[in-house]
């Protein structure tokens, strides 16, 4: 299958998702490798064409799986705001969206993952990213049934300011550190591939 539509498609809108430009890139260069891709994200679409500020990863992996995949792959969507799951099914053609809260969700779920896309809790106050990253590393231990060796393990909103680390991906990232996991990318965006058992 060419790849000239997604690269099109892709080119068009890298310019857009600021810093998550180089993250998505390079979840996207790991994801062609993969056939037929099961995707999950925590956190639909809920604003339209916000790309710099909320990334529209739901649009992102929609269109990845229409345009490289050919329609052939998997995407699940959670999100607990009814009105962000009508936005998202309005806008995607193979995204499964379910409004749900997500650690309930993905306790349900079964099966091996791809990429598995935390993005779910607005973080308002970088200061105080306790309840957002304990949120996100429940959603790591609930999604435990479809994590296997070679998921993509990535959490969205992460900073460092001086020299301490923030976000939503903070108490993952130091999970994954005393595990001796290193992240794949470690910028806005911070992911981590599941190692061999």
């Amino acid at each position: 299958m060419t790849d000239s539509k997604w690269n099109s498609y892709f080119s068009d809108i890298k310019p857009k998702l600021a810093a998550r430009a180089a993250g998505f890139d390079t979840i996207f260069s790991l994801l062609k490798g993969r056939k037929n891709p099961v995707l999950i994200e925590t956190g639909t679409y809920r604003e339209q064409d916000n790309y710099s500020g909320d990334g529209c990863s739901t649009l992102l992996f929609d269109n990845f799986i229409e345009l490289h995949c050919g329609g052939k792959g998997q995407l699940i969507s959670v999100d607990i705001d009814p009105n962000a799951c009508t936005l998202a099914r309005d806008n995607t053609k193979h995204a499964d969206v379910i409004c749900s809260d997500s650690v309930t969700l993905l306790g349900t779920l079964y099966g091996n993952v791809d990429l598995l896309y935390l993005d779910s809790y607005n973080i308002t106050d970088w200061g105080n990213d306790w309840e957002a990253s304990s949120h996100h590393l429940k959603e790591l231990f609930a999604a435990k049934n479809i994590i296997a060796p070679g998921t993509m393990i990535v959490v969205d909103d992460n900073i460092i300011f001086n020299n301490k680390r923030m976000g939503k991906g903070r108490l993952i990232y130091e999970l994954m550190d005393a595990l001796d996991i290193e992240p794949f990318i470690d910028e806005y965006q911070v992911g981590w591939i599941w190692p061999e058992e």
